[in-house]
């Protein structure tokens, strides 16, 4: 994914914030000044630089409010070949070849990916900042001094697979699909109707929802009409407290709701986990303070439900029963609802003991690892939506050009693994399976495991 991040100024090119991936070089001020005149000399010439590629890179420009530019430098190579020997390319799956020749030489992947990155960290500014502090700024250095308490963030964006390894059961796909990650539970209506309302009702708010490691549980309806990027958004930024952080009150501006006006983001965990455990947020006005909340609402409201919320913290993101229903075969999945902006992923094999078991037996648990299926979940979403499938509607971007023709599914076959996308109503459901699975069989097996899930009404 991407490397590099830059922020300059639209007029001047001044940089306001880089940002590197682990490991690889900083960008030095001549190659960030390069840049903004390659697209400064484009404008001046009355065209619109937005993308180029070279034999090892490419390079994304946006530019938003006429008043800031956003520069995304991005590997254009697997970052697992680089270091792969000649011969093992060689003895490589021609499939994959294939996928990695015509995105390192013909550049089929399309330039989507990284503009929807770019429109992530723009928005996550606007959500810590505001947009007059960002877009009608007086002052440089006092820009960039606010523009610190983003780094984390953005870097999270950057260092998404060492997020992953982190979480290895709880990925989170809300960056790359602009949706916001659900987990799924039978506990999640009782306290949302129960308790949930009711608490955000007495911190003066309408906008309430209740986290777990990371994945939006349940909500009100005040919160799931946000937008979807705000959704993905806030859960994000939920997510990047560490567990030891039980209370959390901080200013937050909502990126299409509210740009200008900030609200508070008042986090407080109630079960704590290494991973985040459970946690209820609201976004509220100045009263109550967090200590009222703390003091008067928390044990009211939620002291009684704490072994409901307990049996919330599963390792998988959807019941037990409907594990149970799902192929054999079946290594992970991705399903996003584009219409109510919400996605659903599981990686856990479905199969229990015996399936693990006989993978060690054939010394390949290493390829079925949650962060290996993470890495391979992701490349097929970025290779399949922006060419075969359409990318999600903005009409407010024109920097994107619309898919011709849109497929209803797609499937690739690779060495290790095989891979079967299909789209239905408003569902795109992208999954994994063992290489043992007959190619004929994928688009049943995926057609079946979308009537499961849209049957159970998991999202």
């Amino acid at each position: 994914m991407a490397e590099h991040v830059i922020c300059i100024t639209a007029n001047a090119g001044l940089p306001l914030l880089t940002r590197s991936k682990p490991g690889c070089p900083p960008m030095t001020f001549p190659f960030i000044g390069s840049l903004f005149g390659v697209h400064m000399f484009g404008s001046n010439q009355g065209a619109s630089l937005q993308s180029t590629v070279t034999v090892h890179h490419r390079v994304v420009w946006k530019t938003y409010h006429e008043s800031i530019v956003l520069i995304v430098v991005a590997s254009n190579e697997d970052r697992k070949s680089k270091n792969q020997p000649v011969t093992n390319r060689r003895e490589s799956d021609s499939a994959l070849e294939l996928q990695q020749s015509s995105r390192n030489l013909t550049s089929t992947v399309p330039d989507d990916h990284l503009f929807r990155l770019a429109d992530n960290i723009f928005n996550a500014l606007v959500m810590l900042i505001g947009i007059d502090d960002l877009v009608k700024f007086r002052s440089i250095d006092h820009l960039k001094k606010a523009l610190k308490s983003s780094y984390h963030i953005i870097d999270s964006f950057l260092e998404s697979d060492t997020v992953m390894k982190k979480n290895e059961n709880c990925p989170l796909f809300g960056d790359l699909t602009q949706c916001v990650d659900v987990a799924v539970n039978t506990e999640a209506k009782f306290l949302e109707k129960e308790h949930l309302q009711e608490f955000a009702k007495a911190a003066g708010s309408k906008y309430g929802c209740l986290v777990v490691d990371g994945r939006l549980l349940c909500a009100t309806e005040s919160w799931w009409l946000l937008d979807g990027q705000e959704l993905a958004l806030l859960s994000r930024l939920i997510s990047l407290f560490p567990p030891s952080v039980t209370a959390s009150d901080i200013p937050v501006f909502l990126p299409n709701v509210s740009p200008a006006i900030p609200h508070r983001l008042v986090m407080l965990t109630l079960i704590v986990r290494p991973r985040g455990g459970v946690r209820v947020c609201v976004l509220c006005g100045p009263e109550p303070s967090l200590m009222e909340i703390e003091e008067r609402f928390v044990q009211s409201f939620w002291g009684p439900v704490t072994n409901n919320l307990q049996r919330c913290c599963t390792p998988t993101p959807i019941p037990d029963a409907t594990t149970s229903l799902l192929p054999s075969d079946l290594l992970a999945f991705l399903l996003v609802d584009i219409e109510i902006n919400r996605c659903l992923a599981y990686f856990t094999p479905p199969g229990g003991k015996e399936i693990v078991n006989r993978r060690k037996q054939q010394k390949s648990t290493s390829d079925y690892e949650p962060s290996w299926l993470y890495d391979k979940l992701v490349e097929f979403y970025k290779c399949v939506v922006g060419t075969s499938f359409p990318f999600p509607e903005n009409e407010d971007d024109t920097s994107r050009d619309s898919t011709p023709h849109a497929g209803i599914a797609h499937y690739r076959c690779l060495r290790r693994h095989k891979c079967f996308a299909l789209v239905k109503s408003q569902y795109q459901l992208f999954a994994l399976y063992s290489k043992e699975t007959p190619t004929y069989a994928m688009q049943g097996l995926t057609e079946r495991i979308l009537k499961v899930l849209s049957k159970d009404d998991l999202l």
